[in-house]
């Protein structure tokens, strides 16, 4: 065991030394890791507890920096979180070696290029792509997994150089989240991590990784820098947000009261000869504008007007009804609905939103909630419909910049998928 702590406590050095691998900032997680000796594993793998099972006779039988290397490649896996991405992603027994293909892939194309990692995972990647040209530079493991499992399985390959099995190493439940028969239980007392104390290591490394990267431009690959800005700073779903908006839009015009005249204070019978108010909720109202212009996507529309919609019904407004507004350059539709409609909507030529948040305006009753669906190219009033808090669900592709919007709406951009 002794011998086995100070090669892997080699390894770990060898990455981190300037003239070595130089990977400074990997330190936070390469001595988060805890080893554990295991002859059940070819070479190393790690568990998603962050323990580093080794194979001693291997370790013993290969350079350091090969031993480096593999660490280094399990410490990826983690990093990257891709054991919590291929549960999130449905990964099970039956496609778990195609995800075991894409997040290698992912590896290679991340840190390939900076990262030690084993000679035998570029190869692969070089001749997976070969059959499989279709298999993009810097796309994502999932955008990986979703072309390699549901693909016809490919001949192996027998090219001579072909890594062999041990070559290629062992996995562990760090790659795809599926616990191994060799892994040790979570109460065995050996150490390791917990969710909340690996994420706390994923932001620490992408903190040094940014760091370190400051005064190296373009040394970093783009999907390595994209995963420290994803870690540095995440973002929840959009799904989520504009939900969020939605609910707090009408629990904040909803918890309006007005006094009133017309119904009696049941306190009245305690003062005599004094009139009390008394008091009048307000029932909550929403007005859906819909951009229906050319450039706004189907799918995405659809998506947004199913959150908003869950949204709405959740909070028992529908029972009210919603008033629906179609809107291109002009308004096409104003409909009262008991919930937002999935068929066809009106429109399609160019986008004037002033139109249709002037209609909104002249609505009785007045709606205490508007939620407009829009891409965003299209002017805008100077002041939101009287009453009213206002939502906007900019619908946006991938790569395009947020056009500008009123600071009396509440904005939410709500992008296709990306990653």
């Amino acid at each position: 065991m002794t011998e086995l702590s100070d090669a892997v406590a080699a390894a770990k050095l060898r990455l981190v030394s300037a003239g070595a691998s130089d990977l400074p900032y990997l330190s936070k997680g390469l001595y988060a890791l805890v080893t554990v000796p295991s002859d059940a594993v070819a070479t190393v793998a790690a568990d998603e507890q962050w323990r580093l099972y080794v194979n001693p006779t291997w370790a013993s039988d290969h350079p350091i920096d090969d031993l480096a290397r593999e660490i280094a490649h399990q410490l990826w896996h983690l990093l990257f979180d891709h054991a919590g991405r291929a549960r999130a992603a449905g990964v099970d027994a039956a496609n778990a070696e195609a995800w075991g293909e894409a997040s290698d892939l992912a590896i290679v194309d991340a840190v390939g290029a900076v990262g030690a990692v084993p000679a035998w995972l570029i190869e692969r990647a070089r001749k997976l792509r070969l059959r499989r040209p279709d298999l993009d530079n810097q796309a994502t493991a999932e955008q990986h997994w979703a072309k390699l499992s549901g693909a016809v399985a490919m001949p192996p390959d027998t090219e001579e150089g072909e890594p062999d099995a041990e070559a290629r190493g062992s996995e562990g439940s760090a790659s795809d989240g599926l616990h191994r028969e060799w892994e040790l239980p979570s109460e065995a007392g050996v150490g390791g991590l917990d969710a909340a104390a690996a994420d706390l290591v994923r932001r620490s490394v992408a903190e040094s990784l940014a760091h370190w990267a400051d005064g190296r431009p373009g040394e970093i690959p783009g999907e390595l820098a994209r995963w420290v800005r994803a870690t540095l700073n995440p973002r929840l779903p959009w799904e989520q947000l504009l939900a969020q908006a939605t609910r707090r839009g009408l629990g904040w015009t909803s918890g309006r009261t007005h006094t009133t005249y017309t119904r009696p204070n049941r306190r009245a019978a305690s003062v005599p000869n004094v009139a009390l108010p008394g008091w009048r909720r307000a029932t909550p109202s929403v007005a859906c504008v819909i951009d229906t212009s050319g450039s706004i996507g189907d799918e995405l529309l659809g998506r947004a007007l199913a959150e908003v919609d869950g949204a709405i019904r959740a909070l028992g407004v529908a029972a009210s009804g919603m008033t629906i507004l179609t809107c291109d350059a002009a308004v096409h539709a104003v409909r009262r609905v008991r919930r937002l409609p999935d068929d066809a909507l009106v429109g399609g030529g160019g986008t004037d939103l002033r139109v249709a948040l002037t209609a909104v305006d002249g609505l009785r009753p007045r709606p205490t909630l508007t939620v407009v669906f829009t891409d965003g190219l299209t002017p805008w009033p100077d002041a939101p419909p009287t009453g009213s808090a206002v939502v906007i669900a900019l619908l946006l592709r991938p790569d395009a910049d947020a056009p500008e919007t009123p600071s009396w709406a509440t904005t939410i951009e709500c992008r296709t998928d990306l990653s």
